[in-house]
């Protein structure tokens, strides 16, 4: 299995959730060319699994990407067939975890409450996904985790602007999940690939700038 680290390289994520598969695509080129360097497609995108095989072929492998929205522990064998580096799930959902152990692959469990968080510790997620973040109180809600849950591995997503980055690193965040922030649902509509890459640039010069790792 492939580190956090290795997988999240610069601990930004980009999220894709579209209809258009064709629209999608390239912005997640574009995304890869501003500095996004790791990139998740949802299950809810038309062909997901074709896409995530495509992304890896057009960039010869060079960034890692993953499927999200995960909800059964068979679509863990058809990302790991499609090259996928990780796999991500709204909630905490054992079987999925159990599955990714099988097939060697990096699991992030989706949880919200300090229970949900211990539960998908203990079923054996790498990366623990708070979401949806920003409803919660964003980075406040990661303080306040901090002190009895200092330690836990977090990946943050849902609704997290790009001038939020820094603050969710300095707080000791795994990884900065990007959704809507970066592919704006307006820019995917309009084919704007320039403005997916400019939000990418910011985005990966927010996590640079932030420093740790």
């Amino acid at each position: 299995m492939r580190t956090v680290a290795e997988v999240f390289p610069n601990r930004v994520c980009g999220v894709l959730r579209t209809n258009n598969a064709e629209a999608g695509f390239q912005a997640c080129l574009s995304a890869m060319e501003g500095g996004v360097m790791t990139i998740e497609v949802t299950k809810t995108v038309p062909s997901c699994f074709e896409m995530i095989r495509g992304l890896i072929a057009t960039t010869m492998g060079r960034y890692p990407v993953g499927v999200g929205t995960v909800w059964d522990p068979g679509a863990v064998r058809e990302a790991k067939d499609a090259g996928a580096s990780f796999v991500v799930t709204p909630v905490v959902l054992p079987e999925v975890a159990d599955a990714c152990r099988e097939e060697d692959i990096l699991c992030v469990l989706g949880a919200l409450t300090p229970t949900e968080i211990y539960q998908a510790r203990l079923s054996g997620a790498t990366l623990v996904k708070i979401f949806p973040i920003t409803p919660v109180g964003g980075p406040r809600y990661i303080e306040a985790l901090n002190g009895p849950l200092g330690g836990v591995p977090f990946w943050v997503s849902g609704g997290v602007p790009i001038d939020d980055i820094g603050a969710y690193l300095r707080l000791g965040v795994k990884v900065v999940g990007l959704s809507g922030s970066l592919f704006p649902e307006e820019a995917l509509a309009q084919k704007d690939f320039g403005r997916i890459r400019q939000n990418a640039e910011r985005a990966a010069r927010a996590a640079a700038q932030a420093g740790g790792d």
